[in-house]
């Protein structure tokens, strides 16, 4: 997307358009008070700021529509118009048309038919850009931020105090919420987030809730495979009261599954086996029967339970026994070390040949003495302790034998609780079924036996996911969708945004460098790089990261702005990004000779002069190497003799031979009561 032309319309519904050219370098330049800043602001307002682009004024009487004509990469074209409400200081107002190639200005009236929110949202569609949702930090209060084209526009302009700017690079930044949407969105134009990261993002919520669904449906199948078979066994029972079925012969092993279906199958299409009048009987006794089989289950479940709990607290009584033993037994084995009271005294030294004959022999340990000090003492003897320490030990030993004994014992209890409980619950289910069966025909035997028809069918329906293998076939549609789950949440992952954001960052770093160097731009011999975290140029100066502001010099300032942005675009086109393929500058000569008064007195140095071309000649060869694929617009004061500089004029707003000139027509200007001279173009 480049820009064609710019249209102005007149209060009386004339059209002026000044035309610019796609894939090239465009130079406006003019002396001051010509409104080549107010140009700027139009370019930016046709982006859909709601700005009103002209201050109070005669430009602001003169013009009623600005509109800006894009070319777009697929050969169309979009007209973008924005009336201009008198004493208005924002609007929302905006008329979209898109076309083919051919596609001209349209002529007055103008009639809006959209807002500036949609404006952007089309446009931005139209080159690319995919409304890409991108969520604030975990704890953050802002709201989700979706990409459209007034987010690329900050990529794309750089107005007159933004351009010699010491701490921040970027169109706008420092406004409420411009730094946090740059931040978000240039990783995203980079190409560092995936380009179709919105539709990853649901179909990542959409596999979750799937997910979530499947593992309920598990959980169902689960269950269903523990109580299908009570379920039909309760079914048949409640058939076989209903008059459909006869009873089970009592010698035949429990019926399988399959069994008991065809058994269903057959009760539910057969004739009553038992006559009408005689069912309501039937039922009451096959109610009361359940009722009776349940009551004897859940007795029996309640003393296995008591039993249960008194083995665990015997169990626990007796660790809490071990554990007082384990103590009087460690306070006692210090005794091994200490020789036996019954010992008597340790041989002397003559039946110890090794001995020297200067050794005392050792005194006797005695009964009634302490063997350590050897005094007399009441307290019991070594012996007699240790005849306790070898009685705990035997305790010890008969509370750990019977530990495997009381661990079997459980585990046949827990065993008898599980089949007692599966008793309950076939006779939760017969209650029910005769209940409901009883309670909803009442005496009526043939809707009973309709209602149990309708049973029937019902379960019967159901039987074919009570099964292993439904349960199985849920389970590897769960393994499918975590695989797709993670796949996409590595794709999504904080991770792997910043290393696709480091490397493009890097390949934006070199490009800077190697553009500043041919500037010869302070600390430009170093690595420069972006910093995302602050919007501002870094250079790492012996490992220390030098800011833009600590390098000092509107020169160096405005070099790195447009070195910077000119390194961004070289990436959007290399990796064919949705970024419109223009950049705007206004003024940036003024780092060098920042008034017009002094390039009129030729008071700049040839070095300035020199540095000027070479900025200049920066943006043309930058151009020319795209070959076509990006187009530079500055408004400035700079005029070189240059045939390329020459070749890059669009507008020179400088000759007054007829009146004054600049973006208003003269005659405009003249149509305003005591609107003459040059100052009428209000804006420099």
């Amino acid at each position: 997307m480049q820009l064609v032309s710019v249209c102005l319309y007149s209060t009386l519904g004339e059209l002026e358009t000044i035309e610019f050219n796609p894939g090239r370098l465009n130079i406006v330049t003019g002396v001051s008070r010509t409104g080549k800043s107010v140009l700027v602001k139009i370019i930016d307002y046709c982006l859909g700021r709601s700005d009103i682009p002209t201050s109070a004024g005669n430009v602001e009487k003169a013009l009623s529509w600005v509109g800006a004509l894009w070319q777009l990469n697929d050969g169309g074209r979009a007209y973008v118009g924005r009336p201009l409400p008198q004493g208005q200081k924002k609007n929302e107002q905006a008329l979209l048309i898109i076309g083919d190639a051919a596609l001209q200005p349209p002529t007055p009236p103008l009639e809006p038919n959209m807002n500036t929110k949609t404006m952007r949202l089309v446009l931005g569609q139209r080159i690319g850009i995919d409304e890409s949702q991108i969520d604030p930090p975990p704890g953050s209060l802002r709201d989700p931020l979706r990409t459209h084209l007034g987010h690329a526009a900050f990529l794309c302009i750089q107005n007159q105090d933004e351009i010699s700017s010491s701490t921040r690079i970027f169109h706008r930044s420092g406004e409420r919420g411009v730094d946090d949407a740059l931040r978000d969105t240039i990783p995203y134009f980079l190409g560092a987030v995936p380009p179709d990261q919105a539709l990853q993002k649901a179909l990542l919520r959409h596999e979750q809730r799937r997910l979530q669904k499947l593992e309920r449906d598990l959980r169902d199948a689960i269950d269903a495979v523990a109580t299908i078979d009570s379920e039909l066994l309760a079914l048949h029972t409640e058939a076989i009261e209903a008059g459909l079925a006869e009873p089970l012969d009592p010698e035949t092993p429990g019926r399988s599954r399959a069994e008991l279906v065809t058994l269903l199958h057959r009760a539910s299409r057969d004739a009553s086996l038992v006559p009408p009048d005689t069912a309501p009987a039937q039922s009451q006794d096959a109610e009361r029967r359940a009722r009776n089989e349940l009551e004897l289950a859940e007795d029996d479940l309640y003393q296995l339970l008591q039993q249960r709990l008194l083995l665990l607290d015997e169990a626990e009584g007796s660790s809490d026994y071990e554990d007082a033993l384990n103590i009087q037994v460690g306070r006692l084995t210090s005794l091994d070390l200490l020789p036996l009271a019954s010992e008597g005294p340790s041989p002397g030294p003559e039946h110890n040949e090794g001995a020297e004959d200067t050794e005392e022999p050792a005194k006797p340990v005695v009964a009634g003495r302490c063997p350590v000090c050897g005094q007399e003492s009441e307290d019991p003897t070594s012996g007699q302790m240790r005849t306790t320490l070898e009685k705990l030990k035997s305790q010890l030993a008969n509370i750990r034998g019977a530990s495997p004994a009381k661990s079997e014992a459980l585990d046949d209890i827990n065993r008898r609780i599980a089949e007692v409980q599966g008793r309950v619950r076939r006779g939760r289910l017969a209650v029910d079924s005769t209940f409901a069966a009883t309670s909803a025909v009442g005496r009526d035997a043939n809707r009973r036996q309709d209602f149990t028809r309708g049973r029937i069918d019902a379960i019967i329906a159901r039987a074919p996911e009570a099964d292993e293998g439904h349960a199985a076939l849920i389970r590897e549609r769960i393994t499918v969708a975590e695989g797709t789950i993670e796949e996409l949440q590595r794709q999504l992952s904080d991770d792997s945004a910043r290393e696709r954001l480091t490397t493009r960052l890097n390949g934006v770093g070199r490009d800077l460098t190697k553009y500043a160097q041919e500037l010869g731009l302070e600390h430009s011999d170093k690595n420069v790089r972006i910093d995302l975290a602050e919007l501002t140029v870094v250079a790492e100066v012996d490992d220390d990261p030098v800011p833009l502001h600590r390098i000092g010099s509107a020169e160096n300032w405005i070099g790195y702005h447009v070195t910077s942005h000119l390194a961004l675009h070289q990436s959007f086109i290399r990796h064919d990004r949705p970024v419109p393929r223009f950049l705007v500058l206004d003024q940036p000569s003024q780092g060098h000779y920042p008034s017009e008064m002094d390039r009129q007195a030729e008071t700049a140095t040839d070095a300035d002069d020199l540095a000027v071309r070479k900025l200049f000649r920066k943006m043309y060869d930058f151009v020319a190497e795209n070959d076509g694929n990006f187009q530079v617009i500055t408004v400035d004061h700079a005029d070189f003799e240059e045939t390329w500089f020459q070749s890059s004029i669009v507008k020179n707003w400088r000759d007054q031979s007829d009146g004054p000139v600049g973006l208003i027509p003269a005659k405009w200007i003249a149509r305003l009561d005591g609107s003459t001279g040059q100052g009428a173009q209000d804006e420099a």
